[in-house]
């Protein structure tokens, strides 16, 4: 929530004023709403964080129906609600809403719309801070092994690496696999090193390797390829 993290000192932090009679030639851009301005360093909604490059300032404004917010740094997006957090919430949904849909574009691949809202959102938004530090949501396949302990002790993912169990930093029901057990993992993984952050759920699969022979045997029962005689180009 944008109110979340300034609430406790909200009376440091926030201000009221009430709009002065203003020259017709003054920039529009100084012009400030009357009503509840607060200053941004984060925006979160969920487990999302996004860092700001700047302080951003938030706008609260009363409105017939209730509340408005907005941020002047992105005057494309307003937010509304029976409330200030209601207001706040929407205008936080609005914004990460766009932010993930864009950041999974390529450039060449939004519109012209879309490229305006991204160099808006990307001129507020750290999005290289956001890319270093958001974990990579992956599937790995693996078989749990349990050592010469009585528990589950480590994972070996087909990729042939091996995961050392941490019970505090896996799921309940993976130390219930028995030896043997293959399972299907949600995996967080660093983005830098790709290494295991956290495996958020397993799902315990029936699975196995093919034996050398299976291989060989599926491999010769495989149709010959039928290529034309003519010379390579």
């Amino acid at each position: 929530m944008l109110l979340t993290s300034i609430q406790p000192a909200m009376h440091q932090t926030a201000m009221f004023s009430v709009a002065d009679p203003r020259d017709a030639h003054q920039e529009e851009a100084e012009e400030v709403p009357s009503g509840l301005v607060v200053r941004l360093e984060t925006i979160s909604i969920g487990r999302t964080k996004y860092r700001l490059i700047r302080r951003v300032t938030a706008n609260h404004i009363p409105t017939i129906d209730g509340w408005a917010c907005c941020l002047n740094e992105l005057s494309m997006y307003v937010g509304r609600g029976k409330t200030c957090d209601e207001a706040s919430e929407d205008l936080e949904v609005q914004i990460h809403t766009d932010f993930q849909r864009l950041f999974a574009k390529r450039p060449f691949e939004m519109t012209s719309d879309e490229q305006r809202k991204w160099s808006q959102i990307a001129g507020v938004i750290d999005v290289l801070h956001y890319r270093m530090t958001t974990p990579l949501v992956v599937r790995e396949m693996g078989q749990v092994s349990h050592g010469r302990i009585s528990r589950p002790y480590r994972i070996k993912w087909l990729n042939g690496k091996n995961y050392t169990i941490e019970p505090d930093k896996v799921p309940g029901e993976l130390m219930s696999c028995a030896p043997g057990q293959w399972i299907e993992a949600v995996v967080l993984k660093d983005p830098m090193t790709f290494g295991i952050v956290e495996i958020q759920s397993i799902t315990k699969v029936k699975f196995r390797l093919p034996s050398e022979s299976e291989i060989e045997r599926f491999w010769n029962d495989m149709p010959a390829a039928d290529l034309d005689s003519g010379q390579w180009p």
